[in-house]
């Protein structure tokens, strides 16, 4: 299993860093430089990229090295994925090593094979880098590899740069790998690496569109201890944060800004969760409250450009001036996108997201931890779920009493509330019973569904005095929007009623 941290360089001379004293200090013998050319390889169909796999041939000097290299998980800049590398004989890959290793029952070992395999690859592209590689001894006695990698990528007339850095643990802590990095951000500056080369290679072969991340299963088992628990799920939203920052940045696809969102406020969610046994550093929370806020308009402008608008104008005389109004919001939109999209991609960003995955693979709460604390960690999960599954229940019971008279304040609390619970159920579902959870998430889901487009007609509102404000041209149209979207508001409740009654009526499964 290789677990590198990836980095990009935002320059050119990389001299300043390698001659750093916390390097020369650490490292075990001088670095070495390399040319290295490797050539992928792949089908006409691309068959290794539909397996989620890259297989190269790099060159230097005289020596060819083969490497698979599965797309693995990727998350806090950290990938993990499994390698699988052999010396061979010539330029050309050899699959009779590959076979031997790489599991039979797999898509990827259905593929290797496949007779035909060998007469289909052909050069995909080309990278050709200097390499200068450096073997660092930690103080804690961890062993790192230091790469930095400047060249270029060549594919079908197109090139690409490289301007990378990569972190790879030879030996000890991963978390090490993290506390290195901020430690370089110091003096470099650097932002997350969200692609692999062959990532960057394929892209210059075909047009694959950003891929949106959505929030992943959770597998949690009833001997998982509370604190492995914790970071099963810590490390599913940051997963899920990771996974859409290349669809944030490219600002195309605006499910990639909300899917973003989700991430954060289920992280943000499960800190709170786990808040009695165990702290987050106020620093790190207020700067996952600060790309929360970054992200947050983009979100707010899309839902009202998208759908609230359209619903609200559906039945709008022409001369409203509806169209106006739209693409004004939608163009409120764009911009946010690209505030976001400045923000995900900065050096405060890669700081955060370096110092949240230090934070989880060092265990950094332990040491504030006091006995009692380690000791209700240490337990198993199915106890701590059920308590704080009836906390959040009662809590929300509490908060939605008379739901469909509630102002406008308290109605967004009962929300809050509401959410929590979704999520914590969400969190803990491989543990509770399937049939009863599943009525249960049902009644649930639907009446936080509802107080999410009641908040969202509420903000709604907002954003369309904000659009009015100085633009005579666009008052009459968010006037009628506003009072469409009154009417709508108040024809709900019936319809909340209903829903918060189905929800009180059913019996929590844990």
């Amino acid at each position: 299993m290789e677990r590198e941290l990836k980095l990009e360089l935002l320059q050119d001379r990389v001299e300043p860093l390698l001659g750093l004293p916390l390097l020369s200090s650490s490292r075990v013998k001088p670095p070495h430089r390399d040319r290295l050319v490797s050539t992928y390889f792949d089908t006409p169909d691309l068959d290794f990229r539909r397996a989620h796999a890259s297989l190269r041939v790099r060159q230097a000097g005289k020596h060819f090295v083969q490497t698979l290299k599965t797309a693995g998980t990727q998350h806090g800049g950290v990938y993990e994925r499994e390698e699988y590398e052999h010396a061979i004989s010539g330029s050309t890959p050899d699959l009779s090593a590959l076979r031997d290793e790489v599991p039979e029952g797999t898509a990827l070992g259905m593929l290797l094979r496949d007779g035909a395999l060998a007469g289909c690859l052909s050069p995909i592209f080309i990278t050709d880098v200097e390499r200068t590689v450096m073997r660092l001894r930690l103080r804690q006695g961890d062993e790192v590899e230091l790469a930095v990698d400047r060249g270029v990528i060549r594919a079908n007339g197109a090139t690409a740069p490289i301007r990378e850095l990569e972190l790879e643990i030879q030996a000890g802590q991963p978390a090490q790998l993290s506390a290195l990095a901020l430690q370089l951000l110091d003096v470099m500056p650097m932002r997350l690496s969200r692609a692999s080369k062959g990532d960057h290679g394929y892209a210059l072969v075909v047009d694959e569109p950003d891929v949106v991340v959505r929030a992943q299963p959770l597998k949690l088992a009833d001997d998982d201890s509370t604190e492995a628990a914790f970071l099963r799920i810590a490390r599913n939203c940051l997963a899920q944060i990771s996974g859409n920052e290349r669809c944030v940045i490219h600002g195309i696809n605006p499910e990639g800004v909300h899917q973003m969102r989700v991430g954060l406020r289920r992280l943000r969610s499960a800190l709170d969760l786990f808040r009695p046994l165990l702290a987050c550093p106020p620093a790190l929370e207020a700067e996952l409250r600060w790309i929360a806020d970054q992200l947050g308009p983009a979100r707010d402008w899309e839902v009202l450009a998208t759908s609230t608008l359209p619903d609200a104008f559906s039945d709008a005389p022409e001369d409203v001036g509806a169209d106006a109004v739209v693409a004004a919001a939608e163009a409120v939109s764009a911009h946010d996108r690209q505030v976001a999209a400045h923000a995900v991609d900065s050096e405060r960003y890669t700081r955060l997201i370096l110092t949240l995955s230090h934070w989880l693979a060092s265990a950094g709460w332990r040491q504030d931890a006091g006995e009692a604390q380690r000791v209700e960690l240490a337990a198993p999960v199915r106890a701590f779920a059920r308590t704080i599954l009836r906390k959040r229940q009662r809590k929300l019971l509490k908060r939605g009493r008379g739901m469909a008279k509630l102002d406008e304040h308290k109605r967004h609390r009962a929300r809050i509330a509401a959410k929590k619970l979704r999520y914590a159920t969400a969190f803990f579902d491989a543990l509770l019973p399937a049939k009863k959870a599943g009525r249960y998430r049902e009644h649930l889901g639907h009446l936080q569904d509802d107080l999410g487009w009641l908040n969202d007609m509420t903000v709604a509102q907002t954003l369309l005095r904000r659009l009015a404000a100085g633009r005579r041209k666009l008052a009459t149209g968010c006037g009628y929007a506003r009072g469409s979207i009154a009417g709508r508001v108040g024809a709900d409740k019936e319809e909340l009623r209903c829903l918060w009654k189905r929800f009180k009526a059913a019996s929590l499964p844990a």
